[in-house]
């Protein structure tokens, strides 16, 4: 489940720079799909539990093209289109879930969960992230230079349940705006957001602009409830 097993070439040319954010100077290696304007994005090591059967609705779509297997005909900002899933990869709704947050890919028996990252639709958080009195904890590291997040600080747990909601309702009530680029190594926090259901939402928050990736506009207050939790 940790990988979707391409080959070495493929994986290298996925692995080459993806524009993001609408900026041509920002980019990442990201595993992506994108569908009706939606881009959505999978953490290899996201911390929540898997999928299984049970959270599967309704089919949504199949990916259309895949770079991994086409990078002539396939690019980023293709509909239907991947970095790493094989065209004809069947797409699902996840119960319970908005289809413009969540998607699951079935594919060789594995479930892989892809979660919003930009869509050009969304107005507020809560239009991007379908997690509305789902948030039940969230977990911030602090990242300070050219470092994966998991290899920054440990994570610091926010205990209070008071800190939990408020930073909860700033990411609801977030504006979105055009994403800001984002210089590699840029000092940063990472946060996870564990659900009701033990799936997470990992996003980096990007202290010196105030957002979350994918253009979400946070009010300084938020990042002074995740300092009070993190080593000076």
């Amino acid at each position: 489940m940790r990988g979707l097993g391409l080959g070495p070439g493929a994986l290298a040319l996925v692995l080459g720079l993806v524009a993001v954010a609408g900026a041509a100077e920002t980019s990442t290696t990201f595993d992506f799909v994108t569908f009706d304007g939606i881009d959505y994005v999978r953490w290899i090591d996201e911390p929540g539990r898997e999928l299984t059967r049970a959270d599967l609705g309704a089919e949504f779509a199949a990916v259309g093209c895949s770079i991994g297997e086409d990078p002539r005909t396939c690019s980023y900002g293709v509909d239907a289109g991947a970095a790493f899933l094989p065209a004809g990869t069947r797409m699902y709704a996840v119960r319970g879930y908005a289809t413009d947050f969540r998607l699951a890919a079935a594919w060789r028996d594995h479930l892989f969960l892809y979660q919003a990252w930009r869509n050009p639709r969304a107005r507020i958080g809560g239009d991007l992230f379908d997690v509305a009195g789902r948030v039940r904890a969230i977990d911030v590291r602090r990242r300070d230079g050219p470092r994966s997040p998991r290899e920054a600080t440990s994570p610091a747990p926010i205990a209070a349940p008071r800190d939990v909601e408020e930073l909860a309702q700033m990411i609801l009530r977030g504006a979105v705006r055009r994403p800001t680029p984002h210089a590699s190594g840029e000092p940063e926090y990472w946060l996870t957001i564990w659900l009701a259901d033990g799936t997470t939402l990992g996003r980096p928050y990007f202290a010196d602009t105030g957002e979350l990736m994918g253009g979400l506009a946070v009010p300084p207050e938020f990042r002074a409830i995740l300092d009070r939790y993190l080593p000076n």
